[in-house]
């Protein structure tokens, strides 16, 4: 019977592959329950210029925002990147409004208004909930 000798590139290769898989399934779950905290809705109008607004209140901060349109919930995405050295999983949005929804934001934008928008996470309690399963998923338990 043959005898395989070791080969450290081989066991280096296949054991990164398996870390970015697990690292997959990690972020996936993290844009899965981000995403499901954005579809709670609301009644919603349309404005004179086609617009949507939305007919009640909003909730109060710090629960995540209502859906309008699902524009933002649509956006979430997730992306995962293999290093020499690291394999780093990300999960976001590109859509202009999501950091001032996630951080909140408040003084004077770029034209001059005033804001005092409170922080309405939907990414950080996604992965902050779902840490003990991540490290599960990365672990391989």
């Amino acid at each position: 019977m043959p005898v395989d000798r070791w080969n450290p590139e081989k066991v280096t290769a296949a054991a990164k592959a398996e870390v970015a898989r697990r690292m997959q399934r990690a972020v996936l779950v993290v844009q899965g329950d981000a995403q499901r905290r954005l579809s709670v809705g609301q009644p919603v109008v349309r404005t004179p210029k086609g617009g949507l607004r939305g007919t009640t209140k909003a909730a109060p901060a710090p629960t995540p925002p209502r859906v309008l349109s699902g524009r933002l919930r649509a956006s979430i995405t997730h992306e995962v990147q293999t290093d020499v050295n690291s394999i780093t999983g990300r999960v976001g949005s590109n859509v202009p409004y999501a950091r001032r929804l996630e951080l909140g934001f408040f003084g004077a934008d770029a034209r001059g208004r005033n804001y005092n928008q409170a922080a309405r996470p939907f990414l950080r309690p996604a992965l902050q909930e779902n840490l003990p399963r991540i490290l599960q998923i990365i672990g391989g338990g």
